[in-house]
């Protein structure tokens, strides 16, 4: 993915059209695009564009994004390409806060429970800053164009339409820069779709009132138990299906694809008899899942080091299985750390250090906890609450270990639980 972004940034600073982008979603988009191949105007007093030239080759030696991602294996690795020199933090916006805090400046922050990480940040700026802030976290594909609850067909209607939301954007910028008193910016607020409810809601704190949480156990016979163990022993064996995948219209590929189609996770049913799964009993009520649910896993490996993923779904009366959210860790990341977050953060705290790294001990116990990406989602009655455990998506990520074949076991008992913390919020 990081291949095709550097492709596509590369061709813009050269003042050329991506490749791909003439196949646009509709009308309006590729009118869009045909404007956008003109270039960057000039500034007034560069009439003969020789401003313009300089820019355009100092651009030349900007860094490549995915050849310094390919050099990056910690987030203190200090990576070079053109005239770039540092690791992660050197660029992250977050390495500048001070700054954006004095600058007061408001932020409107857009984002999607299915567009990649994006309401994840959404929700890390709402928490962090101090700075006036108006937040949106929709049902949308990367665009916002399309609508992708996986509770509705991606033909729903989007609301609001593409339309209505430049025109919220316009209100925002009409508060600020036309000093136009609309109230777009009152006060500091969080507005956000719960998918299943179909439904908009607002809050002015995060998680939202009445949030609690309700842990369930991974169990035996694959099920899930709000009643901790109480044997001592208790375990389940898994060898990673490296043919595992979320398909190539997920969170992830759609990001790339310049908003030309909704999120489409396909009934998970038959994927997940490739996974390790846990399956709750049918529910007795309506439960809200709004923000961040959090695993942790007892595990111990064949291999020094794995990806786990861990996906929270949910299972309706005929069997069909609708993907909610999902988290992965790599395992040798697995260490919590005691240092500052640099943003505020409702989840343990992961360093991604290299000095933080910890390979694991092939068949030795490990705890592996990590918060999944946040979600708000409605289940229905009579539904089931499931998580599904894997150890590689195939058509989105990078295969670990590189080679062999590990088997995990997945411990469930009273001195090692394995279990999932669910966000819940409670009836008003």
């Amino acid at each position: 993915m990081s291949q095709v972004f550097e492709e596509r940034q590369a061709s813009l600073s050269k003042m050329q059209l991506p490749k791909g982008f003439h196949i646009a979603h509709n009308m309006q988009a590729l009118k869009m695009g045909r404007r956008a191949v003109k270039g960057v105007k000039p500034v007034d007093s560069d009439r003969t564009r020789h401003l313009l030239k300089e820019a355009i080759e100092a651009h030349g030696n900007n860094g490549d994004v995915y050849k310094l991602a390919e050099k990056i294996h910690y987030r203190d690795d200090i990576a070079m390409s053109g005239d770039f020199k540092g690791s992660v933090d050197t660029i992250s916006v977050h390495s500048f806060k001070e700054d954006i805090e004095r600058s007061k400046v408001a932020i409107y922050s857009w984002g999607s429970w299915l567009d990649s990480g994006t309401a994840d940040g959404v929700i890390r700026r709402f928490l962090t800053y101090s700075n006036p802030l108006r937040a949106v976290i929709g049902p949308w594909c990367h665009g916002a164009a399309y609508h992708s609850s996986q509770y509705t067909s991606p033909d729903t209607p989007l609301s609001p339409s593409v339309t209505e939301q430049w025109l919220e954007c316009l209100r925002f910028f009409d508060y600020y820069l036309k000093d136009v008193e609309n109230g777009v910016m009152k006060e500091k607020v969080l507005v956000y779709y719960t998918m299943g409810e179909e439904k908009w809601k607002t809050t002015n704190t995060w998680p939202p009132e009445g949030s609690t949480t309700l842990r369930w156990y991974l169990s035996e016979d694959n099920t899930l138990s709000q009643s901790p163990p109480k044997t001592k022993s208790g375990e389940d064996n898994y060898t990673v299906d490296f043919d595992a995948t979320t398909g190539k219209t997920n969170r992830w590929h759609t990001l790339l694809l310049l908003g030309r189609t909704a999120v489409i996770y396909p009934d998970r049913a038959e994927e997940d008899r490739k996974l390790l799964t846990y399956t709750s009993p049918p529910l007795t009520e309506v439960t809200e899942i709004t923000g961040y649910p959090i695993i942790t896993l007892n595990v111990s490996s064949t291999a020094t080091d794995g990806a786990f993923f861990v996906y929270l779904e949910d299972v309706d009366p005929t069997g069909k299985v609708t993907y909610i959210t999902e988290g992965q860790l790599r395992a040798i990341h697995r260490k919590m750390s005691t240092d500052p977050p640099p943003y505020n953060l409702l989840v343990p705290y992961h360093s991604f250090k290299r000095e933080d790294a910890v390979p694991l001990v092939p068949d030795e116990i490990a705890e592996l906890k990590f918060g999944l990406l946040p979600t708000s989602v409605l289940v229905k009655k009579d539904h089931q609450i499931r998580v599904a455990i894997a150890g590689h998506d195939k058509d989105t990520f990078v295969r670990i270990p590189s080679e062999g074949t590990p088997a995990i076991t997945v411990s469930r008992k009273k001195s090692h639980a394995s279990f999932i913390d669910l966000p819940i919020i409670e009836k008003r």
